[in-house]
């Protein structure tokens, strides 16, 4: 990456050239109807996840390798809503207790293989579906209400790593349950509070520089973001109050390409962005239904292949590309003389050349 270090705007996040979306970067109820025909009623959003499946992918050509399935959490209606190529438009889900109905659903993520998983936040258990290019089709359902192994007491949120893992928030239980992608337990993360949001990632998974088994928990209220390894031995946490925030109440986690944290913070419209190891970098965003801005973001979701972001608030879906900010912190000397050199010191929030 270049970086011009004089600049007018945030720009960890920007939003694709008009040549790769035609100057459409956020989608609302409306267009999508307008653009799909079907009526689309949204209430209260949860989590997103886009992948690029291979058996969507044409090996013939580079063309369509950003061409990406995003779905998307309608937890008020009880659905998922995701995208069929450019124009088509996919709904799984219906209200009840049923194995394939979904009761207030939250977190979702999947595999290449076509596997997807969703929280079923009231009814107590990870619902497996298979993606067929077309159609959601239930598969089976994961856990049921308990303290037991393998038992939920109100799940949040799921995340997969290419290992095969599934780690998902166990709320009242205070623990993260892992499972393999049948639904076999594996083991638990203890020491949380009242855990919600979760992002995992192994060192096997692709398109990651570094090379790490992190696991990225959000818990105390949705105050206080963790890192552990994913077999749950504590590296460091943060509290909003260390971020310099009078009140927080984060959400949902992704990583890009480099490892950095990106996490969604609904009380103040915006998304932190953190090193790998939580050092805190900036924030991205404020309130408003512009340009750069939310309305109580939620889900988040990045396909590092590219650094293709999706961002989920109340009202609609965003699409951005990672970016980078930085910021002159000195120049020495500070008294410049005929012949003296001139050393400058910068920040960036991305590993880049300047």
């Amino acid at each position: 990456m270049l970086l011009l270090l004089i600049t007018l705007e945030q720009t960890s996040l920007v939003y694709p050239p008009f040549g790769h979306t035609m100057g459409i970067h956020r989608g609302t109820p409306s267009y999508l109807a307008l653009l799909t025909g079907r009526k689309l009623e949204v209430s209260r959003t949860e989590g997103i996840w886009a992948v690029k499946f291979p058996f969507l992918d044409n090996p013939k050509t580079f063309a369509d390798d950003d061409e990406l399935t995003v779905f998307a959490v309608n937890s008020g209606k009880d659905q998922i809503i995701y995208n069929i190529g450019f124009t088509g438009l996919g709904m799984y889900g219906y209200s009840g207790v049923r194995d394939s109905a979904l009761w207030n659903p939250c977190g979702i993520t999947g595999d290449l293989s076509g596997n997807v998983f969703v929280v079923d936040r009231n009814n107590n258990r990870v619902v497996k579906l298979l993606f067929d290019g077309e159609k959601l089709l239930y598969r089976k359902s994961i856990g049921k209400f308990g303290i037991l192994e393998g038992y939920f007491n109100d799940p949040v949120q799921v995340s997969e790593t290419d290992e095969g893992e599934i780690f998902v928030t166990d709320r009242l239980n205070n623990r993260v349950q892992v499972f393999d992608t049948t639904g076999k337990y594996l083991r638990e993360i203890k020491g949380l509070v009242r855990p919600t949001g979760v992002f995992a990632r192994s060192s096997k998974d692709r398109f990651y520089r570094l090379k790490k088994d992190y696991l990225y928990v959000i818990d105390n209220g949705k105050q206080r973001i963790n890192l552990l390894t994913t077999y749950g031995t504590p590296i460091r946490n943060v509290e909003y109050t260390e971020m310099g925030l009078d009140s927080a109440m984060f959400e949902y986690i992704a990583t890009d390409f480099y490892g950095q944290v990106y996490m969604t913070d609904s009380k103040n419209h915006c998304i932190h962005i953190f090193d790998p190891e939580l050092n805190y970098l900036t924030s991205f965003g404020h309130k408003g239904k512009g340009d750069g801005e939310f309305l109580y973001p939620r889900g988040i979701t990045i396909w590092r292949r590219f650094g293709q972001v999706f961002v989920l608030d109340s009202w609609s879906v965003q699409y951005f590309w990672v970016g980078i900010d930085g910021w002159l912190r000195d120049i020495r000397p500070s008294r410049f003389k005929p012949g003296n050199g001139t050393t400058i010191y910068y920040f960036t929030t991305q590993p880049c050349r300047v």
